[in-house]
């Protein structure tokens, strides 16, 4: 009865600002979002301070690259909207965005596969490769779906892929067997089109191994080279 919700923020590194912190350049960033329901009630809050810390060969590329924050929460059916707000604390310079979005309540669907939405995604992480992280929590890592044993999948916000990347695409099959006794089985597919034509369809993907912390989810996993 509740879905988790992952929230990815980029920020471009022209706009961020540094400081010297022993031999590395680093830059201080705060984040906080706050989640209301429809009748503008605040049911959730999350809240961050970064430090990130650049080595000499980062910080020369900064211009041409991005920061990207990653945090999720956990929340019942309904319809939210989402205001967020990232500050660079050593310039003052702050961005805001809000959207409204639904989180549906799959238990209604009762003759169709309860499906996730699509995690569209160019890159995978290791957890130790990010640069800057608030305190870590193991129990929380260890339940979130877009990490699989040390490895993020990191949700791509434009939705816009070069042809030397691979492509990821992740969703999640909730309750998916039919009968208590046997084992999930679901096929899968991928197919693009552009303009209404088909340009490409994977080869079927069959799945039955279960999450392995939540035994009632189904993981689908896709990768292709674009």
């Amino acid at each position: 009865g509740r879905y988790f919700v992952p929230i990815s923020v980029k920020i471009p590194g022209s706009a961020i600002s540094l400081e010297k912190k022993g031999s590395k350049e680093a830059v201080e960033l705060d984040f906080i979002g706050q989640i209301r329901d429809k009748s503008g009630r605040l049911v959730n809050v999350v809240r961050d301070g970064i430090t990130a810390r650049l080595n000499a060969a980062a910080t020369t590329q900064l211009g041409r690259r991005s920061f990207q924050y990653d945090t999720g929460l956990t929340l019942a059916p309904g319809t939210y909207t989402l205001k967020f707000l990232a500050r660079e604390n050593l310039g003052g310079k702050m961005g805001t965005f809000e959207t409204p979005f639904t989180v549906p309540d799959l238990s209604q669907q009762q003759n169709a596969l309860r499906v996730s939405s699509v995690i569209w995604s160019a890159q995978r992480e290791p957890l130790a490769a990010a640069v800057g992280a608030a305190e870590k929590n193991k129990k929380s890592e260890a339940n979130h779906p877009l990490v699989q044993g040390d490895q993020k999948l990191v949700p791509s916000v434009t939705r816009v892929f070069r042809k030397n990347q691979n492509l990821y695409v992740y969703l999640e099959i909730y309750d998916p067997a039919t009968d208590a006794e046997k084992a999930p089985n679901v096929t899968a597919g991928l197919a693009l089109y552009r303009g209404g034509r088909k340009v490409f369809e994977s080869n079927p993907l069959q799945v039955s191994q279960p999450a392995a912390n939540r035994p009632n989810v189904l993981p689908v996993h896709f990768q292709m080279a674009l």
